[in-house]
């Protein structure tokens, strides 16, 4: 799926199922100390165009972000760079 998502592939399907995947295995980062952070990393990467479009999926992508709390700093920047720029959208 995140190979899928990286090359824009889809998105219209398979960001819904990411996120819901990301989200149900959040809880599962705090007991492990593993996340998927592969696919995390396609999903918050995607255009800021895709989360404009869908501010649904967006506010879905930053509540999930906002559970996680202990990403790597690399994907910890990158998700901090796609909540930044979609601030007024996740205000809505």
């Amino acid at each position: 799926m995140r190979r899928l998502i990286g090359q824009d592939v889809g998105l219209r399907w398979l960001l819904p199922v990411a996120l819901d995947h990301l989200r149900e295995t959040a809880p599962q980062e705090a007991a492990t100390g593993w996340y998927d952070d592969d696919l995390l990393s396609a999903v918050v990467t995607r255009a800021e165009s895709v989360w404009r479009e869908q501010p649904r999926l967006a506010r879905h992508l930053d509540e999930t972000v906002r559970m996680l709390t202990d990403l790597s700093s690399y994907i910890r920047h990158e998700a901090e760079g796609c909540r930044a720029a979609l601030s007024d959208v996740l205000m809505a």
